[in-house]
C-alpha cells in the first residue's frame, strides 16, 4: 500500500504548488502597482487586494475539491470488493458464513471510518489554511489607508507569508495518507487473525482486496495528475497575461 501514501504526497505537493502559483503573482503585481502609482495608492491597489482575497477563497475551495473526493471513491470500492469477498464465502456452512460476514462488516466499517476521518482532516486543514491566508489579504487592504512605507513593507512581506502558510499546509497534510495506510494494513491483519483457520481459505480474496483498493486509488490519482497538468497549461498563461 506504499504507493497510496506516495500518490497522496504527490497530490498534496501539486496542490500546494498550484496555490502558490495562483497567489504569488497577485502579490508581485500589487508591489509593482505600488511603485508605479504612488500618488493614487488606494484607487490603484484596492481592486488587486480584493482580487487577492477572492483568489484565496477560490483556490482553497478548489484545493478541497481536488483532495477530498477520492475518499468517496475509496468507500465505493470498499463496498464493491467486500461484496465480492462475501459472495466467495457461499460454499461455507451457514454458521461459518455468518461469522465471516460479521468480520467483514467490521472491516468495512473501520475502513470507511478511516476514509471519512482522512477526508475530514484534509478539509479541516484546508479551512485552517484559509483562516491563515485571509488576514494577509486584510492586512494589505487595511494598509491602503496608511502611508506608502507601511504599505510597501506589507506587500514586500506578502509573498513570503503566502509561501510559508502553503508550505505549512503541505507538511500538515502529508502524514495523513501514511497514517491511513498503516491503519488499513493493521485492520487487514486483524481480520486475518479473527478468521482463524478460515484465513488460509480466503487469503487470496483478502490479498485481492488490498491490491484492488490500491489499484483503484492509484488509477484515480493518475487521472487526477493528467487533469492537473491540463489545468496548469490553461491557467498559467492567463496569469501571465494579467501581469503584463
Amino acid at each position: 500500500l506504499e504507493p497510496y501514501a506516495d500518490q497522496l504526497r504527490t497530490q498534496v505537493n501539486t496542490q500546494a504548488e498550484q496555490l502558490r502559483r495562483q497567489l504569488d503573482p497577485l502579490a508581485q503585481r500589487m508591489e509593482r502597482v505600488l511603485r508605479e502609482n504612488a500618488d493614487s495608492l488606494q484607487a490603484s491597489l484596492r481592486p488587486h487586494a480584493d482580487e487577492l482575497k477572492a483568489k484565496i477563497d477560490q483556490n482553497v475551495e478548489e484545493l478541497k475539491g481536488r483532495l477530498t473526493p477520492y475518499a468517496d471513491e475509496f468507500k465505493v470500492k470498499i463496498d464493491q470488493t467486500v461484496e465480492e469477498l462475501r459472495r466467495s464465502l457461499a460454499p461455507y456452512a451457514q454458521d461459518t458464513q455468518e461469522k465471516l460476514n460479521h468480520q467483514l462488516e467490521g472491516l468495512t466499517f473501520q475502513m470507511k471510518k478511516n476514509a471519512e476521518e482522512l477526508k475530514a482532516r484534509i478539509s479541516a486543514s484546508a479551512e485552517e489554511l484559509r483562516q491563515r491566508l485571509a488576514p494577509l489579504a486584510e492586512d494589505v487592504r487595511g494598509n491602503l489607508k496608511g502611508n506608502t512605507e507601511g504599505l510597501q513593507k506589507s506587500l514586500a512581506e506578502l509573498g513570503g507569508h503566502l509561501d510559508q502558510q502553503v508550505e505549512e499546509f503541505r507538511r500538515r497534510v502529508e502524514p495523513y495518507g501514511e497514517n491511513f495506510n498503516k491503519a488499513l494494513v493493521q485492520q487487514m491483519e486483524q481480520l486475518r487473525q479473527k478468521l482463524g483457520p478460515h484465513a488460509g481459505d480466503v487469503e487470496g480474496h483478502l490479498s485481492f482486496l488490498e491490491k484492488d483498493l490500491r489499484d483503484k486509488v492509484n488509477s484515480f490519482f493518475s487521472t487526477f495528475k493528467e487533469k492537473e497538468s491540463q489545468d496548469k497549461t490553461l491557467s498559467l498563461p492567463e496569469l501571465e497575461q494579467q501581469q503584463e
